[in-house]
């Protein structure tokens, strides 16, 4: 039986905390169909038609990395600044744009500059859905982007200013893309990613997140709520240390509280009901490598975990981008047992979902 998706009043009432039907279910930006294997494809569509998601996210159109002088939507227009140009040898993935504090300076002041793009190319129109315009990199990945990994740690130390002007540019941008989303693309949140969390802990102390990060998340936030939108922030990692600064700093959404680097009955206990969740179903060993029962089960533990029926605030997905080596009978069962399992049953679980009443 085809599952209705929530209306975007429920989508809201379940980001803010008021009580609706079920768990909600988005998978948002995280399954990008056309990396999948054709097979997979099919059935993903299938699966679409018969779970839809309860919302719709769509990309903003990205500037390019690099350009050249006179190129206006980029970030770097400096005459040959790539340095994959002429690169005959791989560096880390990190270090992979990396550019010097001297060819940043000459970057144009004003750029990236959205005018005269379309920054909602391929949108589709309204459906009834709650739908978010996502802009990809904040502040912190936008610094990896012009600094690479190692030189950015670096650079909050000996480059402060720099630092800062990299949030400044950063939130110009941001600003433009919410003014547009505000004006009539029929968007009613935001959502970016800035990974501040390593497997254990996070890239940088409480207090220095507070000193360069903080002030940027929260004119963000302030700004998109002024205008009528929520904020939704993806930071991998174990970022527990800094949730008090999400929270406070006004992020509506958080995903995705990832298995095996943060506790989640632990970040509930201290959190829930302060900030939604987008829990993001483990990609780093169960979706991938386990079985469709071990999915089920670990359905049923976010589902006891984050599902507070009352004051829900919780939204399911994925926690990362899905990728091919997933097995389709996985995301299935993912998606399939979100709708079918009541919270609190999992010593029942066993068998069909489609079976319990």
């Amino acid at each position: 039986m085809k599952i209705t998706p929530f209306t975007r009043q429920e989508m809201i009432d379940c980001i803010e905390g008021r009580p609706v039907r079920r768990p909600a279910l988005a998978i948002g930006t995280w399954i990008h169909p056309d990396l999948l294997s054709e097979d997979k494809q099919q059935r993903y569509a299938r699966l679409m038609e018969e779970y839809p998601c309860d919302m719709e996210a769509f990309y903003i159109k990205k500037p390019a990395t690099f350009g050249q002088p006179g190129d206006r939507f980029c970030w770097c227009d400096v005459k040959d600044a790539d340095p994959h140009i002429g690169r005959t040898r791989s560096v880390g993935v990190d270090e992979e744009n990396a550019i010097s504090w001297e060819i940043y300076d000459q970057i144009s002041p004003d750029i990236p500059d959205p005018t005269g793009v379309d920054l909602f190319e391929g949108w589709p129109p309204e459906d009834g859905r709650y739908r978010m315009a996502w802009l990809s990199y904040g502040p912190w990945s936008r610094i990896w982007e012009y600094r690479g990994m190692t030189n950015s740690l670096m650079d909050l130390y000996t480059d402060p200013e720099r630092v800062r002007h990299i949030n400044d540019r950063t939130m110009r941008w941001f600003r433009e893309v919410i003014d547009q989303v505000a004006a009539g693309h029929k968007a009613d949140a935001i959502g970016f990613g800035d990974d501040h969390g390593m497997q254990k802990g996070p890239f940088m102390s409480p207090k220095m997140f507070r000193k360069f990060y903080y002030p940027f998340y929260r004119e963000i936030c302030d700004y998109a709520h002024s205008k009528g939108l929520h904020v939704w922030l993806h930071c991998c990692g174990d970022a527990m240390t800094l949730l008090d600064q999400f929270i406070e700093a006004g992020f509506d959404v958080l995903h995705p509280i990832q298995k095996y680097a943060m506790d989640e009955t632990r970040v509930m206990e201290q959190y829930g009901g302060q900030i939604a969740f987008w829990s993001g179903m483990d990609l780093q060993r169960i979706l991938p490598f386990g079985s469709v029962e071990d999915v089920k089960e670990e359905v049923h533990h976010l589902v006891d975990t984050f599902y507070l029926p009352q004051k829900t605030r919780t939204v399911f997905t994925v926690s990362n981008r899905l990728e091919d080596n997933v097995p389709m009978e996985n995301i299935e069962a993912f998606m399939k047992e979100v709708h079918a399992y009541v919270p609190g049953t999992a010593a029942d679980a066993a068998g069909d979902p489609g079976d319990r009443e």
